[in-house]
């Protein structure tokens, strides 16, 4: 067993309590996401003179805000997701996993079709059967099939994230902060490792899956950092400390140095991790919490599916519309806020209809699960 001097302080850890400045982050990192593809979405509706050249369509041009937002969501994972697993409780593994395919797969089941519609079907595009059922599988990018949309890819670093969480566990390894450092520095290193190789067209393996090392690495940092955040004093490791700040430079400083000698795309992406960063650290630490921010954090994975779907339906009757007419004529600015609004009351909806009852379902299943063996047998014979 590990020295309590090197594991992570699960008990001193207030997870009982939503935390409403997580739910902020939420909120900000989901419209982060809405702002790239509103930006390019609605300045294709309108003509030329209608379209919009202000700082809010020319910054997602110039660096992906979409990808600062998801930085931010990848960190609050971290924060949040592994302090979820109650371990001092029967079969949590098993309890963790049901409540979090609960949480995740209602509203995306809802969504795949949905976004097969608009984002094919209606444009006259094929996205054929057997896409659209290995979709609901989430294993598309496992099987070399289209996503039905493009968001769909920080799902199955999630889903990787949770699975470690659980090995981790069983080889009582989860809460012990040496360990999960150095696994998050060993990921953070092969990314660093092999991001060179892309300077000369000699890339060892693909984009995505470069990707998929740092951003485990960093939802791992966001482990470490609630451990250190939300801990009493007596927790606290030197060696937990020195790793969690040694990465955050690493993060923030050297990688971007390393990416001076890469592709213009490397180190456009690398950048939205030091803003990303900058947002995590700054909203954990002053505390924003508003009943707006409340309900934009407890909507936000609704909103990250499916702003994309309401925008291409949006755009789509639009541009069926005579070219000079009234609805063709308007100012971007019109077009963005019906846009978000639509998005906002479709989440909403989806929120409470599907997304609600699916982790009010999860968290009974994942009791049953738990419940000690002698009440389930009990439960039996009744």
């Amino acid at each position: 067993m590990p020295e309590p001097s090197e594991t992570l302080p699960v008990a001193s850890i207030r997870n009982a309590e939503r935390m409403r400045y997580i739910d902020t982050l939420r909120a900000v990192a989901a419209l982060l996401v809405v702002w790239l593809h509103a930006a390019g979405t609605f300045n294709r509706v309108g003509s030329e003179a209608t379209q919009d050249h202000s700082w809010f369509t020319t910054w997602p041009s110039r660096i992906d805000v979409g990808h600062i937002g998801v930085v931010v969501f990848f960190l609050i994972s971290g924060f949040v997701i592994p302090f979820s697993i109650r371990a001092d409780r029967p079969a949590p593994a098993l309890s963790f996993l049901v409540k979090r395919f609960f949480r995740i797969f209602p509203a995306y089941w809802l969504s795949v079709p949905l976004a097969a519609a608009t984002g094919f079907w209606i444009w006259g595009t094929r996205f054929d059967t057997r896409e659209l059922l290995v979709n609901l599988t989430l294993l598309q990018y496992a099987f070399g099939v289209r996503a039905a949309e493009g968001v769909y890819w920080t799902l199955p670093v999630e889903l990787v994230f949770y699975l470690l969480c659980v090995l981790l566990l069983w080889s009582r390894s989860l809460f012990v902060t040496r360990r999960i450092g150095l696994l998050a520095t060993l990921l953070a290193l092969v990314f660093a490792a092999i991001l060179p190789t892309y300077a000369h067209g000699r890339a060892l393996v693909s984009e995505t899956a470069l990707f998929w090392s740092l951003n485990l690495s960093v939802m791992f940092w966001g482990m470490l950092y609630r451990s250190r955040f939300d801990a009493a004093p007596i927790d606290r490791d030197r060696f937990g400390g020195i790793v969690l700040w040694g990465l955050l430079v690493f993060y923030v400083a050297i990688l971007p140095l390393i990416a001076l000698a890469s592709t213009a795309y490397m180190r456009n992406t690398l950048v939205t991790y030091i803003i990303g960063f900058a947002i995590f650290l700054f909203g954990t630490r002053v505390r924003i919490e508003t009943r707006l921010t409340d309900w934009l954090g407890r909507i936000s994975y609704s909103i990250y599916l499916f702003h994309v779907i309401v925008f291409l339906a949006i755009e789509w009757w639009l541009l069926h519309q005579p070219a000079g007419s009234w609805w063709r004529t308007r100012p971007f600015g019109v077009y963005t806020t019906v846009g978000v609004l639509v998005v906002l009351a479709v989440a909403s909806i989806v929120h409470v209809a599907v997304e609600r009852p699916g982790i009010h379902l999860g968290h009974r299943l994942a009791a049953r699960v738990s419940a000690p063996r002698r009440l389930q047998r009990v439960d039996a014979r009744a």
